[in-house]
């Protein structure tokens, strides 16, 4: 494919060969996926069984698991969240987003002074040239 200049969003982008064989790998994995799940179903239909009891059970173990998972991770939160806390420097933060601000005011105010001292230049050479 062609690439053009000017915003990525407007133009072509070229493929590489790394970036096909990606999307070729993740169609193999879903296609994999969906095999393996496919042929559980079949499995459990040649049981006369419920076709989905199989798949039902591994979820609510996945839901289980998460939940074990869930709770263990807010404990660990509030036994070092006060640590992790504490360990942030927010005096120094705010010392130096303001710095940062106030360094920020001062190039714009810059800015806008050189183009309203350009600006005005431009009017008087406008009204010269017009004999105004």
């Amino acid at each position: 494919m062609l690439r053009r200049r000017g915003r990525k969003s407007g133009g072509l982008r070229r493929r590489g060969r790394s970036e096909l064989s990606g999307d070729l790998l993740l169609a193999v994995g879903v296609g994999l996926a969906l095999g393996a799940g496919m042929a559980l179903v079949a499995r459990e239909r040649a049981r006369r069984r419920r076709p989905m009891a199989r798949l039902e059970r591994f979820a609510q173990r996945g839901v289980t698991e998460a939940r074990r998972l869930r709770d263990r991770g807010a404990k660990w939160a509030a036994d070092r969240g006060d640590a992790l806390r504490d360990g942030i420097p927010v005096d120094e933060i705010g010392d130096s987003v303001a710095e940062y601000l106030e360094s920020a005011r001062e190039s714009i105010d810059a800015a806008v002074n050189r183009e309203i001292r350009d600006l005005r230049k431009a009017i008087r050479r406008q009204r010269k040239r017009l004999g105004v």
